[in-house]
């Protein structure tokens, strides 16, 4: 998919302060780093693939070099479950796409908010369920390819899963849904199969769409959101004191979806 689709809405949801430290937690090639980057903050985007870190680092210094780049961002290779920072080190953190990938999510989930500051910002993202639920069906090799995804969360668990390890989930957001279509025909059709021409032709929409933004399509996306958002995204703050109430809780499986486009 494009490099620059993002599912952290830095704009209405998710706004970051001049000089503050944020975590990018499984950065991949960096494109939440990236966008972080463009404001005036310290950005650390970790991951464990050096190719994706390579990747990341030569874009922003594209960045830099069109003068787009606000902020210093810094890409560190390590492991989701044993960070290398100190207790509550970043200001403000984001996890995109990473828990159904490793291990141990749990762990990483807890190494996720140790690092990040008591009452601060956080958002999480994973793939929903029911997409994720039929790509599985479809496909032997989308769940089988390593370094795949190795979990799904059903609705409402992942919620639970945060409220349980010292975040208090604020809402949560359903987005990409025109994403969703494009790995169905990729699973359909064959997951490595990507040049097939209904794939091929629907990623040139996509990107065309992501460009070009016709307010129609956006209305659309939106709508399809609320049944095939291919990722569920989940903000709050971490819990002020660990041993505190949540107000949060884990939301009805129709009752938790909200979308945006």
């Amino acid at each position: 998919m494009p490099d620059n689709i993002v599912n952290i809405d830095f704009r209405r949801h998710f706004h970051i302060g001049s000089g503050e430290r944020v975590l990018d937690l499984g950065c991949g090639n960096g494109r939440h780093t990236l966008e972080a980057a463009r404001y005036d903050v310290r950005v650390v985007g970790l991951d464990m693939s050096p190719d994706d870190l390579r990747a990341a680092k030569f874009m922003y210094a594209d960045l830099k070099r069109k003068g787009e780049a606000k902020g210093r961002a810094d890409f560190i290779l390590g492991d989701a479950q044993n960070l290398p920072f100190k207790d509550g080190a970043f200001d403000k953190s984001v996890c995109t796409e990473v828990f159904e990938h490793i291990p141990d999510d749990r762990r990483g989930i807890r190494e996720f908010l140790r690092v990040t500051k008591p009452g601060a910002p956080v958002a999480v993202s994973v793939p929903n369920y029911w997409p994720e639920t039929v790509f599985w069906t479809l496909s032997w090799e989308y769940w089988h390819t390593p370094g795949g995804h190795v979990r799904r969360y059903r609705p409402g668990e992942m919620w639970s899963i945060l409220e349980a390890n010292e975040m208090d989930v604020a809402f949560q957001r359903n987005r990409h849904s025109f994403q969703a279509v494009y790995w169905f025909l990729r699973c359909l059709f064959g997951k490595d199969n990507e040049n097939f021409l209904p794939v091929r032709t629907f990623f040139k929409f996509i990107n065309w769409h992501h460009n070009r933004r016709i307010r129609l399509l956006e209305t659309i996306e939106a709508t399809a959101n609320l049944v095939i958002g291919k990722d569920m995204i989940l903000y709050g703050r971490k819990r002020a004191r660990p041993d505190a109430p949540s107000n949060g809780h884990a939301p009805a499986a129709a009752a938790a979806m909200h979308s945006e486009g």
